[in-house]
């Protein structure tokens, strides 16, 4: 699934809400609430190695040990609203969840709300520094992917406007880079989350690097035209494609296939064995 197309797979989540059928790791709708809300957005559910957390249909937020199972705590959020991600963040101390339109932070020991937050979080870097929002467009206007800083939730930039939502992302393990897969009608509505909406007919991806150390998109990398993501190296030196299609300007144009490694120092690409 790593490598499949983003549009692919968009298209067989909507065959399975067709048919009626449950995906594999996704708990089947029981009394209008399932257990836990399938991952679109990679990494975005994040556990400390004691605990783990996640999100029912109902507003829940449940903490969990890791190796028991035991539940440590639960939280409401808005009842009867999509639980979307669910982080825990400073070595386990505070528990975040996010809705369609806001987040709230939890201190994990007293179970005190810590604060409500106006808007969805989408992810974090891995150093837990910076975590991006996506502030739906509104009617002829697009939405804006923003960045803050964590934890003094102090803005930081507007990364990109676009009409299109963001459907899943990638952080660079070092933290400097976020590789996001803008896709037409995302976000989606609580009925249907996690899946598109089912009349939603017209569905394209515009996948996007940035470079987190100056705030800007590369250029080179969103040229490639990409359907689906690749990933970081362990080193975050590379971006890696396997068995993908990217749009090459070498005198003929057009897609080629094959495996790729874009260099994040110097934005240049090149083929590679599988």
């Amino acid at each position: 699934m790593k490598y499949l197309s983003l549009f692919i797979l968009v298209l067989i989540l909507c065959a399975v809400m067709a048919l009626g059928s449950v995906l594999p790791g996704v708990t089947a709708y029981k009394e209008g609430a399932i257990d836990r809300v399938a991952d679109l957005n990679r990494g975005n559910t994040v556990s400390a190695s004691r605990y783990s957390v996640n999100g029912d249909r109902n507003g829940i937020v449940t903490v969990k040990e890791a190796t028991t199972g035991k539940i440590i705590r639960t939280f409401q959020m808005d009842s009867g609203v999509v639980v979307r991600e669910t982080f825990l963040l400073d070595g386990g101390k505070i528990v975040a969840a996010s809705q369609k339109d806001h987040t709230i932070f939890w201190d994990l020991t007293t179970g005190k709300k810590i604060r409500r937050f106006p808007q969805r979080i989408y992810g974090f870097s891995p150093d837990e520094k910076i975590f991006f929002t996506y502030e739906n467009k509104k009617l002829g206007t697009p939405g804006k992917v923003i960045l803050y800083a964590y934890p003094s939730i102090q803005y930081i930039c507007l990364l990109i406007e676009t009409l299109d939502g963001p459907a899943e992302f990638q952080f660079s393990p070092n933290s400097r880079f976020i590789v996001i897969a803008f896709v037409t009608g995302w976000p989606t509505g609580d009925k249907y989350y996690p899946y598109p909406e089912p009349d939603y007919w017209r569905i394209s991806t515009n996948i996007k690097l940035f470079n987190l150390a100056n705030y800007q998109e590369i250029r080179e990398f969103s040229e490639l035209r990409l359907l689906s993501l690749g990933e970081f190296s362990l080193d975050s030196k590379f971006y890696y494609m396997k068995d993908l299609l990217v749009h090459i300007n070498s005198g003929r144009g057009g897609r080629e296939k094959g495996s790729w490694q874009f260099d994040l120092d110097t934005y240049q690409i090149k083929k590679i064995a599988n």
